[in-house]
């Protein structure tokens, strides 16, 4: 029989194990987990921080596991008339019917400057992008409260259309998008700031549709939003490709009496529903292709139907062709598409003075990589 004489067994440490080992441990951890791991010494500070260990770990799928919640307020503008611009965030799992209300803030933006009420656009690997109707616009990783004020742009705005984010695959790079009109032909153009670059820059070719004034989304390597065609004389789907940088046209499903302005990525496909009866939703099934377009069975009947009460609710985000943030009747409702549930999370409604929106944890950073 064999004696195991356990006191001579050599006791390793976490210093003593090889760095790829303890790189593999650490990718495993959550986002919260990871943040408290950079105050042990430098050497996982700056594994941590490197761009490399952030872009393993937003690929693993405990990343996208848990969807989380944020919302803005907004205080009574101070004496410089700027308003005082709050953000709560929750776990979407910690949501239940009978603890919805207001939240209490968990983050002041302290950058200052903000003259407008701001508006929340498509969340991208963590990131949140703030922009108000000044043109400033604010990066912002909830899961880590690294802020980013972005440099103005440098060019002339006569009439701003609509703003995007999202990520470039092609040039490994976050982007946000300002389309806007020039006079006097009322030509349609686009800028581009580059977190990689930190710079803005206008692309040379212009358009002669007019975008409309709404969020932007974005869909297989394109920003897309709703314009009007004054050579059509009517509205139409509008493209910017990334790596192309060139503009595309597609058309809108047209439906008597209903105008289609609420654009959306919705399982994986593009998604427009009516202004005025938003039940009626029809999808791209093939992405490009004007023939695709069919209407879609909407989550809102089955809603309507489980609520027993009048439904007409608003799409405003949705996140990993799983969970959409709609409004029904100043309520702001969070419902989960694959197991056909919803939870109320908050009053909302267009005299709160608050935006709201869905990401996942990580540790992207809102600031140009060094």
């Amino acid at each position: 029989m064999w004696i195991v004489n356990f006191t001579r067994l050599k006791k390793t440490t976490m210093a003593e194990l090889p760095l790829h080992i303890i790189e593999n441990i650490l990718l495993r951890l959550p986002v919260k987990s990871l943040i408290r791991s950079r105050c042990v010494c430098k050497a996982w500070r700056t594994l941590i921080s490197h761009p490399h260990f952030v872009k393993s770990h937003l690929r693993l799928p405990q990343t996208q596991a848990r969807t989380q919640f944020c919302t803005l307020n907004y205080g009574e503008p101070g004496d410089n008339y700027y308003l005082v611009v709050g953000a709560s965030t929750k776990d979407c799992e910690a949501f239940s019917d009978d603890n919805g209300g207001a939240l209490a803030f968990d983050y002041l933006f302290d950058i200052g400057g903000f003259k407008y009420e701001v508006v929340l656009l498509d969340s991208c690997d963590g990131l949140l992008c703030l922009v108000d109707l000044a043109n400033k616009i604010v990066l912002w990783n909830p899961s880590t409260r690294q802020c980013n004020q972005l440099p103005p742009n440098p060019n002339v705005l006569d009439f701003l259309g609509c703003h995007g984010f999202g990520y470039d695959s092609f040039a490994d790079d976050y982007k946000v998008f300002l389309v806007s009109m020039l006079n006097p032909n009322f030509e349609t153009v686009v800028d581009v700031f580059s977190l990689k670059s930190n710079k803005w820059k206008r692309i040379q070719e212009k358009h002669h549709t007019r975008a409309a004034r709404m969020c932007a989304t974005v869909l297989h390597g394109a920003l897309h939003w709703v314009a009007y065609d004054p050579i059509l004389g009517f509205d139409t789907i509008m493209a910017f490709d990334f790596e192309k940088e060139r503009f595309r046209e597609m058309a809108i499903p047209r439906e008597e009496e209903e105008l289609y302005v609420k654009l959306r990525v919705v399982g994986g496909c593009l998604c427009v529903h009516g202004s005025k009866d938003p039940s009626k939703m029809w999808v791209m099934k093939e992405y490009g292709v004007d023939t695709s377009w069919s209407k879609m069975a909407s989550p809102y009947n089955s809603l309507r139907n489980n609520l027993n009460e009048e439904f007409r609710c608003e799409l405003l985000h949705t996140l990993n062709n799983e969970h959409m943030l709609l409004v029904n009747k100043e309520k702001l409702m969070l419902c989960d598409q694959k197991e056909n549930t919803y939870k109320n999370i908050m009053p909302y409604g267009r005299w709160f003075r608050h935006d709201a929106n869905l990401y996942v944890e990580t540790l992207v950073s809102p600031h140009p990589s060094l």
